[in-house]
């Protein structure tokens, strides 16, 4: 390969994309609701939540219609947040 072929990507200068949890976070802040009591509305354990809270978990798409009867956020946003998100670790990873 040439060393002076233009690469289209440059991992270097990915924007930063957030966890969708940190997203969850705010709205549960904002909405002053617990995290235990979003749970059982929603009917997810706690851990679960607590989990994509802190960015180890990921957003299912019926998590994220469960997300959008108490947060008012479309499931298709918390969907393609995470889906964002997805692709963003992978092309970091790639990138190693």
């Amino acid at each position: 390969m040439n060393t002076q072929t233009r690469h289209f990507f440059d991992p270097a200068k990915l924007p930063a994309v957030y966890h969708p949890g940190e997203t969850l976070y705010e709205k549960l802040q904002e909405m002053g609701m617990e995290v235990k009591e979003f749970a059982t509305k929603i009917s997810i354990p706690e851990e679960v939540i607590v989990s994509v809270i802190k960015g180890q978990g990921s957003i299912t798409p019926k998590m994220a219609e469960t997300f959008e009867m108490i947060t008012k956020i479309p499931a298709y946003m918390w969907l393609c947040h995470q889906k964002s998100y997805d692709d963003f670790i992978a092309r970091k990873k790639t990138s190693l």
